[in-house]
């Protein structure tokens, strides 16, 4: 069950970070409480414009595109709701985000928040693409790193509509090294914009999101 929640989270955010500003702007809203917060305190957020009584799913994605899960929120009869978020000890420093999904409206609401924490610098680089942009029909190259060591990986594409475009369920292995890679051709007629393919370990929940772009 955790791990299908897991993919279920990770689904959510890349249509959540494909959503445009102003499709988010008329609905929930995500406000935090403070500017920052240093690697590892809690940090909260005031929620509003969620259904009444529905349930809200939480998640941070950190600067290196590792994904941070968080207990569920409840918005109470006026749609509003406090968010809280952990931020892990010896957390990289920087510009974070932080998302909530009503299980409801099916809407997300994003914030951004900073992170006192180690330099950024010093963190080893969780994921990238290669080329990170290129029209259709161009073959798009990824990796990722800090899976278990072969563990079984799933991964799917998001759409810049914010639809799953194509979804492989635990179709390669992560090496000995738990690093991942997928190389994967654009379709002659894949729409243009920002996409994101998704990659989480089976048995570790480890996840990455990738961004890249189809002009």
């Amino acid at each position: 069950m955790w791990i299908a929640r897991s993919l279920c989270l990770l689904a959510l955010l890349a249509a959540a970070l494909l959503t445009s500003p102003s499709a988010r702007a008329a609905g929930p809203s995500l406000t935090p409480n403070a500017p920052g917060v240093t690697a590892g305190d809690f940090i909260t957020f005031s929620a509003e414009g969620f259904t009444p009584k529905e349930r809200i799913a939480v998640w941070a994605t950190a600067p290196d595109q590792a994904v941070f899960s968080s207990d569920y929120a409840f918005a109470n009869d006026l749609g509003r709701a406090q968010v809280s978020f952990r931020v892990p000890a010896g957390a990289i420093g920087g510009t974070w985000a932080i998302t909530a999904y009503g299980d409801t409206s099916h809407t997300p609401a994003v914030a951004y928040f900073e992170v006192a924490g180690r330099p950024a610098e010093s963190a080893e680089r969780q994921a990238w693409a290669a080329p990170e942009s290129g029209p259709a029909g161009s073959t798009f190259r990824f990796a990722a790193v800090g899976f278990d060591r072969r563990e079984r990986v799933s991964y799917w594409f998001t759409a810049p509509d914010g639809t799953i475009f194509a979804t492989f369920s635990q179709s390669i292995t992560a090496d000995s090294e738990g690093r991942v890679d997928i190389s994967w051709r654009a379709p002659d007629n894949a729409p243009r914009g920002a996409w994101v393919v998704t990659i989480q370990g089976v048995e570790s929940g480890v996840a990455r999101g990738i961004a890249f772009y189809v002009q």
